[in-house]
């Protein structure tokens, strides 16, 4: 699968998978389903929520700079974009759970959390950085 249709088709599961996490978090708000949802805090699945569908088009974004200036990115440059998006929300989900992924610090999961964090956020930007200079340098076209 080339670059731009792994970025597309990630993106448009992630925004498929942010769109169900939206509608499960309306569960939590019904009469019904209080006693359902476990003692997660929802302002940060919100969050992540939000996050998942920016990344989604962050995502899609890379696949038009790869289409429209007719790049041949590098496959780790797309699967590190994949594996940024995907993963950099996930700092907000644990937060929902009682981790601070936010905070290099505290016990082993906790560090672990946000080392998870730190090495998406690199991901992103190396992805970024090999697709825009693949273009910049095919610019003009």
């Amino acid at each position: 699968m080339d670059a731009a249709r792994l970025l597309l088709f990630s993106g448009g599961l992630a925004i498929f998978f942010s769109s169900l996490l939206g509608v499960a978090m309306l569960v939590p708000m019904q009469p019904w389903g209080q006693r359902l949802v476990a003692k997660a805090k929802l302002k940060p699945i919100g969050a992540a929520h939000l996050d998942w569908i920016v990344l989604a088009l962050m995502q899609g974004l890379a696949a038009g700079v790869i289409v429209g200036f007719d790049l041949s990115v590098s496959p780790w440059a797309a699967w590190a974009l994949v594996f940024g998006g995907w993963a950099n929300p996930l700092p907000y989900v644990f937060r929902a759970f009682g981790v601070n992924a936010f905070a290099f610090a505290g016990p082993l999961h906790q560090r672990l959390a946000a080392a998870l964090g730190g090495l998406s956020s690199a991901a992103i930007l190396y992805g970024w950085a090999v697709i825009l200079t693949g273009a910049w340098t095919a610019w003009p076209p």
